[in-house]
């Protein structure tokens, strides 16, 4: 190369100092980049409601409710929150809700229940749904709301028990109430009317305790007593209470009190077996009842099984217009022979006549003679009616 064409000296230091002022924009950006944010990051704090419960719903609603004068609901918490928590009021959408909250502060981590009783006396039956506001402190003011929905039945009795039961022989001067409590529209202020109050086997006797009114509903309540006669065993009965109501001309409390086993008490490791008694296979009987045509009601045959030195006697039938007859099992008959300690009945259960109408249940009551001295066997009967 010729001196004329090589570039002049300093032509280099210009092209060096364009191209810095070319890339100081990008050095200024990652200086800008690199340089920590001084400014705090932008944080969203939300505390959760303390108290959570384990269902906000109670549905029911796809079964028909039992027929009571108040159906509750229980709605169970935690506190899982760091402070106590304080229920400041349970505020019901209707007047036949009555909330309750289990404890009015809950610890943190403590758990606690809303209950909430609704008195259906005065409720339209069908589909129902009941609400109650939950208002409290956590120390911040929360809200919840619990719902409860049911289906009503139509209007009807309430029996409590529905049955009696007595454990053990009964003593003789004990007595056991039963209420009857009617809620049907217009009958708060009119007590179902008793004809006649009928017990049976022998040894339990019922009689009406009182009637009482309310502005919901009336209630009638009635006294059982046990004898102080009753065989040893266990046995079934039956209270009968006759009414002139069309709806419920007969109402029905079944009774079943003693023991099979006279061992020893519960705990005792030593317990001797069953003592002897006589059976019925099935244990409870049934007959069909029809109603055009009495002399074609038929009633199934029962099997008895007792031991070979109890003897049968006398058949107490309820209602009077039960008969039953008992007689032994053939020798060669075809079903299972008894065994050596046994011997078997068969007994025959009909009708004389029509028993009232209303009547679902009936008793026999077997009388046998043993060494031990009179044993019974109780028999529970059903009617079904044609």
């Amino acid at each position: 190369m010729t001196a004329s064409q090589q570039p002049p000296r300093d032509a280099a230091p210009r092209r060096r100092l364009l191209l810095l002022l070319l890339l100081a924009p990008c050095v200024g950006s990652a200086v800008v980049r690199l340089k920590p944010d001084s400014a705090p990051a932008l944080q969203v704090v939300t505390e959760r409601p303390a108290l959570v419960f384990e269902t906000y719903l109670a549905d029911s609603s796809q079964y028909e409710a039992e027929s009571r004068p108040v159906i509750t609901e229980e709605f169970h918490f935690r506190n899982q929150g760091r402070n106590p928590v304080q229920i400041i009021e349970l505020k019901p959408s209707c007047g036949c809700l009555a909330p309750q909250a289990s404890s009015p502060v809950i610890e943190p981590g403590a758990t606690g229940r809303i209950t909430l009783p609704v008195r259906t006396a005065n409720e339209p039956a069908g589909f129902r749904e009941y609400m109650v506001n939950v208002r409290y402190n956590d120390p911040q003011p929360r809200e919840v709301t619990l719902t409860c929905r049911m289906l009503l039945p139509e209007k009807k009795l309430l029996i409590e028990p529905r049955v009696v039961m007595v454990m053990g022989q009964p003593a003789a001067d004990a007595t056991y109430n039963v209420n009857i409590s009617d809620f049907r529209e217009g009958r708060a202020q009119q007590p179902i009317q008793i004809a006649r109050i009928e017990a049976t086997p022998f040894f339990i006797q019922a009689s009406l305790a009182g009637q009482s009114t309310g502005p919901e509903l009336s209630q009638t309540r009635l006294n059982i007593r046990f004898t102080g006669d009753q065989p040893p065993g266990q046995h079934r009965g039956l209270v009968s209470v006759f009414t002139s109501d069309p709806d419920y001309p007969v109402i029905q409390i079944p009774v079943v009190s003693g023991s099979r086993s006279s061992g020893a008490a519960p705990g005792e490791n030593n317990r001797p077996p069953d003592a002897p008694r006589a059976r019925s296979a099935p244990e409870m009987g049934r007959i069909v009842v029809n109603r055009n045509a009495v002399s074609q009601s038929a009633g199934s045959d029962l099997q008895i099984t007792a031991p070979t030195d109890w003897t049968p006697g006398t058949i107490d039938c309820w209602p009077a217009q039960l008969n039953a007859n008992i007689t032994p099992v053939p020798a060669d008959d075809k079903t299972e022979p008894p065994s050596p300690e046994q011997h078997k009945f068969r007994l025959t259960i009909g009708l004389s006549d029509l028993p009232p109408a209303g009547l679902q249940q009936a008793v026999l009551t077997l009388h046998f003679s043993t060494p031990a001295g009179p044993r019974i066997l109780t028999v529970p009967l059903s009617f079904v009616w044609l």
